[in-house]
């Protein structure tokens, strides 16, 4: 009788799976008692040394503000911003007695804090020493449990500090777990500092014949076992000791709790085998459709691609799947990551054509409104004189008509140089030179180049220049053409009576900057865009209402990062823009002489006529 490959399968993965399951579970269940009790001496230690590291702190904040205490006494003076930082440290009263026990001087830190008895005073003085000492705990005069610093100081005068065990019980108190797992605080003679029993924390009980205890009076530190009269079980516990005080901690757990952990962890291994069983079958009898599924995955994935989705791909195989169902899916994702690479490159090549094809046919429209309307003029006024409507060639009109022509053959050379500099900036060949620019004078002379155009627009130009502004490096024609293009671009588009003001200043850093500030038309965050790149207006219509290239702001920027520098725009419609030039603090150097400067720049122009 044949077996079908899956019942063999099946029960093949059946048997490897069971008998590790089977054993696993087995060993958690021997070895589940032991496990607990080694996990809890390590951390029942831990938690005791954490709160001995914490007591010790204390210790050592508590003795500090004691001599702190000792010198203001000593003084006269008052405590003022220090009484909250004594009180959180417990702090009761402090007192200075002489050598007949009278007082001489006391800090009431609690209203109402009663002095000491004879009895706790003589047995203070009897356990003093020149050290600061902590006595063991013991009750004050109200019959709470309190902890003495004394130190003898000197002419035989005693200072005494009261600290109630506040800290103590609430470090104490921090400690829970399971159901009876908790800590405990005790002095170097086993008297109950803090314990979960607040009757025997307020009779200071001693339990100094307990196991730990023992170990913690003789300073030592470690894990025991024991037995608890007040819980009446068998305990484990990890304990510690302050050596500078002699408190001890201890953090105790009964036994039978970890027992009971033992048992849910056997409960928990038996559930694994039984699940491991289960588990085992399931797997075993859909192995066949998980060898399955690979295959159907290529074929949902194909089929998606086929209907336009390219971006469909067949999802990463388990660690199930055998090597040959690996690699048909691998190489299926390459082909169709190649499709779709290739359609997306296929998509961007005819964005792009469309992009620079709109963006020619903005170039040409706008570059042949600049040029046709200064040829129209030059043609005209050329023509004009050539035929000499005027009467003959040395009438005086004729001489305006040749300014003109001049004018507007200058507006096609800054034109055409314009775009010749961006393309030399574009294509990394701008040269710049390295020389000391004198600022004001170079902003100055760019304001004297654009005054008759803002006297014609009826606005208000200023400069505000700070005083002694140090010399920058760089190319003193280069900044001009900046400074200039930014009064252009800032003259055109600000209305009759507004304000265009250019300034400059050295910030605290050490940066140069540059403002151009106006009134004018202002722009939004798409357009402030649209003038930063070449060629572009923000009115781009043939019809626009403000001339230009568009090309006083891209360029501008670009010889601002040839300095090493960055230009920001922050304009609002209707309202005005202000554009901003900052050059780098390693750019500043000393302020340039006359004579280098005037050298500076016969050196620029040369070089533009170039």
């Amino acid at each position: 009788m044949a077996i079908r490959l899956r019942y063999m399968l099946a029960a093949a993965f059946i048997v490897v799976a069971t008998v590790p399951v089977f054993y696993l579970g087995l060993w958690v269940e021997r070895t589940a008692m032991d496990r607990e009790i080694s996990a809890v001496r390590e951390k029942h230690l831990l938690l005791a040394g954490n709160m001995t590291a914490a007591l010790e702190r204390y210790a050592k904040d508590a003795r500090a503000t004691f001599d702190t205490l000792i010198r203001v006494a000593a003084k006269g003076d008052r405590l003022h911003t220090m009484a909250d930082l004594v009180r959180q440290l417990g702090f009761r009263h402090f007192c200075v007695f002489d050598h007949q026990g009278q007082l001489v001087s006391r800090i009431n830190l609690l209203d109402g804090s009663p002095a000491l008895d004879g009895a706790l005073l003589a047995e203070l003085t009897a356990g003093s020493g020149e050290d600061s000492r902590f006595s063991p705990v013991r009750a004050n005069t109200e019959g709470q449990p309190a902890i003495f610093l004394t130190r003898r100081l000197a002419g035989g005068q005693l200072a005494i500090a009261e600290l109630s065990t506040d800290y103590h019980v609430r470090l104490q108190k921090a400690i829970a777990f399971g159901r009876k797992g908790h800590a405990a605080i005790v002095d170097r003679q086993g008297n109950i500092i803090a314990h979960p029993n607040p009757a025997w924390r307020m009779a200071m009980k001693n339990i100094a014949k307990v196991e730990p205890v023992k170990q913690m009076m003789a300073g030592g530190s470690g894990v025991t076992n024991f037995y608890s009269p007040a819980l009446k079980k068998d305990m484990v516990s990890g304990y510690t000791t302050v050596p500078e005080t002699g408190w001890g901690v201890m953090v105790p757990q009964p036994i039978e709790e970890l027992e009971e952990r033992a048992g849910e962890v056997k409960a928990a291994a038996l559930s694994l085998i039984v699940a491991g069983l289960f588990i085992a079958a399931i797997l075993g009898w859909f192995l066949a459709g998980v060898l399955i599924r690979p295959v159907e995955a290529v074929l949902t994935a194909a089929r998606e691609i086929a209907n336009g989705r390219l971006q469909a791909r067949v999802r990463r195989p388990d660690r199930l799947t055998p090597t040959e169902f690996r690699e048909l899916a691998t190489d299926f994702n390459e082909m169709a990551t190649r499709i779709e690479s290739a359609n997306e490159k296929m998509v961007a090549a005819v964005e792009r054509a469309r992009r620079a094809d709109t963006a020619k046919s903005t170039f040409l429209a706008n570059m042949s409104h600049e040029f046709r309307t200064p040829l129209n003029a030059i043609i005209g006024f050329a023509d004009m004189m050539r035929s000499e409507l005027l009467g003959p060639i040395g009438n005086r009109r004729y001489r305006d008509y040749a300014g003109d022509i001049m004018v507007s053959g200058e507006h096609l050379l800054d034109v055409v140089n314009g775009i010749l500099d961006l393309s030399k900036i574009e294509a990394g060949k701008m040269e710049l030179e390295d020389d000391a620019v004198d600022l004001p004078t170079v902003l100055r002379e760019a304001q004297t180049l654009v005054e008759d155009d803002a006297r014609k627009a009826e606005l208000n130009l200023r400069l505000e220049i700070e005083a002694e502004l140090p010399a920058v490096r760089g190319s003193a024609v280069k900044l001009k053409q900046v400074a200039l293009n930014l009064l252009s671009n800032a003259t055109r588009f600000t209305p009759a009576g507004g304000d265009v003001v250019l300034s400059a200043r050295q910030e605290i850093e050490g940066d140069i900057v540059i403002r151009c500030r106006d009134t004018g038309i202002g722009m939004n965050e798409e357009e402030i865009e649209q003038s930063l790149t070449p060629f572009t207006q923000v009115d781009g219509e043939l019809s626009r209402k403000y001339e230009g290239t568009g090309l006083g702001l891209p360029l501008a920027r670009r010889l601002v990062e040839l300095h090493d520098g960055r230009l920001e725009i922050e304009s609002i419609p209707h309202q005005g823009t202000t554009v901003t030039v900052r050059l780098p603090r390693k750019r500043v150097g000393p302020r340039a002489e006359p004579q280098d400067q005037a050298i500076a720049a016969v050196k620029g122009e040369a070089a533009a006529s170039r």
